[in-house]
């Protein structure tokens, strides 16, 4: 993979919340890994992301 087709941790991050998003427990499992891993900008931005995309529902 070349740098130009790389994503951010992010961009990664909701890919795979995206692809879990059908099982709770590993939607959560797969969203405090990103959390974990995040700066407070990234963190505040995963969260928005998630309770717009999926509802409070999923947190």
């Amino acid at each position: 993979m070349n740098t130009a087709t790389r994503m951010s941790p992010i961009e990664y991050a909701k890919m795979i919340l995206e692809k879990v998003s059908f099982e709770p427990k590993i939607f959560k499992k797969e969203l405090r890994k990103a959390l974990r891993n995040s700066s407070k900008r990234d963190f505040k931005h995963l969260m928005d992301w998630c309770r717009e995309r999926f509802g409070k529902k999923k947190q």
